[in-house]
């Protein structure tokens, strides 16, 4: 008499899955985690073809998506909003969302509820488990740190196991351009002065390429990113930068660009060839839209929070203190003064294709 094969336990909860085709995620507050948490948007369009995506967020961030093919519409919410008004807003839409997803006790996330959406999907962090209806748990994982975008990608690929695929980071193609090479430099973080590399450094650097190469254009342009308006610590040191490049370097074409906010620092960034950035949220937009860029880390750690993409290059110097996070240095600044001119120079070079070895 032939063995019945086990039965199987019946799972405590049926697997996870999206239960309308109508869809509206919350985009994450905070500016780097918004770019992080476009692929999982890319990989939800790719598994679910035939939903229709909305994405709910701040005011200052619609030009991030409405750039973003992948969406069927945005909802766009003062940044002070509350979770009644962001209801409304989501209420006046000609759909009837039937799932959500959240991940942060955020107004946004309130609203969902608030608007009656059936299914509410999100970890259970602190402070946004009364807001779900389905909570997708999180298994802790021992080994090397893991870059944010998983965060996002990982709640995507329990939906449907292949989240993790080209597509969902495959980013929009940058307008060919031509003439001469065109290199943005944002000499400031928003993170604080210790994510700043010493300016005297930028305009060696700077000096040195346009010594090499001829005929490139130089735009100095604060990290302004989600930001209507720029700080006034953020124009001074730009303004600095560009009185040091005149007087070292006065045959170089180098010119100061008050972009206007994120729709502008779009518009600049498409048009350049490359971006020479501090640790911030212009150098996460760039990646956001392809652009080749050479990134100097500082406190953070480049691991966890790297702009994505392979033509985003990371230089650090990974000294002892670091990663600290701390917006000021409460030592001497090693973790940028160990980032040598040679070594940017040489990134920028290859990233602009200029193939050279001068060192």
């Amino acid at each position: 008499m032939s063995k019945l094969p086990e039965a199987v336990p019946c799972p405590d909860k049926p697997l996870l899955h999206l239960r309308g085709g109508y869809l509206c995620v919350a985009a994450p507050l905070e500016f780097s985690e918004a770019c992080f948490f476009a692929p999982a948007v890319r990989a939800l369009r790719h598994i679910r073809s035939n939903t229709t995506l909305f994405v709910v967020c701040p005011v200052s961030q619609v030009a991030l998506w409405q750039m973003m093919p992948e969406l069927d519409g945005v909802i766009a919410y003062p940044d002070n909003a509350s979770a009644f008004e962001i209801a409304r807003l989501i209420k006046a839409e000609d759909t009837n969302f039937e799932s959500s997803m959240a991940w942060e006790a955020s107004n946004a996330a309130k609203a969902f509820k608030r608007a009656g959406i059936f299914q509410r999907l999100g970890y259970p962090a602190a402070g946004l488990v009364r807001y779900l209806t389905d909570e997708v748990d999180v298994v802790p994982k021992i080994g090397p740190i893991e870059h944010r975008v998983r965060f996002y990608l990982d709640l995507v690929n329990r939906l449907c196991d292949n989240a993790y695929v080209p597509e969902a980071f495959r980013t929009p193609a940058l307008p060919e351009r031509a003439g001469s090479l065109r290199v943005i430099l944002s000499p400031d973080s928003s993170y604080g002065a210790s994510h700043q590399w010493p300016l005297e450094r930028f305009s060696e650097a700077i000096k040195v390429v346009d010594a090499r190469h001829e005929g490139i254009e130089w735009l100095i342009m604060p990290d302004v990113a989600a930001s209507a308006s720029y700080d006034k610590k953020s124009l001074v040191r730009c303004g600095e930068l560009l009185a040091m490049l005149q007087a070292a370097s006065p045959a170089a074409s180098v010119q100061m660009v008050e972009a206007g906010g994120l729709a502008g620092s779009i518009e600049t960034l498409r048009q350049g060839s490359a971006l020479l950035a501090c640790d911030g949220n212009l150098a996460h937009l760039a990646a956001h839209l392809g652009l080749p860029a050479v990134v100097i880390f500082g406190p953070n750690e480049a691991g966890w929070k790297r702009p994505l993409g392979k033509q985003s290059v990371v230089l650090r110097e990974h000294v002892a203190c670091s990663p600290c996070y701390s917006s000021k240095c409460a030592l001497d600044h090693r973790c940028q003064t160990e980032i040598t001119v040679a070594q940017v120079v040489d990134k920028l070079e290859d990233s602009l294709d200029l193939k050279l070895s001068f060192w």
